[in-house]
């Protein structure tokens, strides 16, 4: 009987040590945009292989000396570099290294609603994001991850891109994609412009396409109804 005991009591134990606790995301960054746009200094903050690899990690930020953008999406991470004719190229790896950085750990997500057939710029979005947070109980003088997927109307995007020295043929500044597929991680803050978001926006965001073709940091968003999902962390 004793042993019984003992063992039920061992299987009780261990279920419960072995759950994962739940808790809204911590949001962690390295380096600051700041430091690059005012100051040029492309310094690395961050080594991507230095970070927690879980399926669960997502994140975004520019390339080593800001030759293009990095893109983790649930574990898996993305650097895409630009050259000077435009041309992008897309690979998996963890070696990768980045002037600033910003990343969280989501158990899981939950769906949102999106305004229908909207255009969304970064400060729209991030006014709808803080409202939509408050309703479900998030506090939002913290940043939090949000996640886009779905197919979107037109996307207006940027690269990270600067060049050592001045050259004839200079990639283009903005890009255009329509009747896109894909995947976007986002990070909201109110306290984080010329950190990780731009001057006068608290959102930034990073897409890349279903075919892992193209990554970039979006500007404008312009939906297309019901084609979009927006989540959100789950809320313990």
């Amino acid at each position: 009987m004793k042993y019984l005991f003992y063992l039920s009591f061992l299987f009780v134990f261990f279920s419960c040590s072995s759950r994962e606790p739940k808790r809204f995301p911590v949001v962690k960054y390295a380096g600051a945009m700041r430091n690059v746009t005012e100051n040029q200094d492309t310094t690395n903050h961050i080594y991507l292989d230095t970070i927690n690899p879980h399926r669960r990690l997502y994140g975004l930020g520019p390339l080593q000396g800001m030759t293009g953008e990095i893109l983790i999406i649930d574990g898996r991470p993305y650097a895409s570099k630009i050259n000077a004719k435009g041309r992008n190229r897309v690979r998996q790896t963890f070696e990768a290294r980045s002037p600033y950085f910003v990343y969280a750990h989501v158990k899981a997500w939950d769906p949102a609603e999106l305004p229908e057939d909207s255009i969304l710029d970064n400060r729209k979005l991030g006014m709808y994001l803080e409202e939509l947070a408050k309703e479900r109980g998030i506090d939002v003088e913290k940043p939090f991850p949000f996640m886009l997927q779905g197919e979107f109307r037109k996307m207006k995007y940027h690269v990270s891109y600067m060049p050592k020295k001045k050259k004839k043929h200079m990639p283009p500044e903005f890009f255009t994609e329509e009747n896109a597929d894909v995947i976007i991680i986002g990070f909201f803050s109110k306290h984080h412009q010329g950190v990780f978001t731009e001057p006068g926006s608290n959102v930034v965001m990073s897409f890349m396409t279903t075919s892992a073709s193209h990554i970039g940091q979006i500007d404008q968003l312009t939906l297309k109804g019901k084609r979009v999902q927006l989540l959100l962390p789950e809320f313990p």
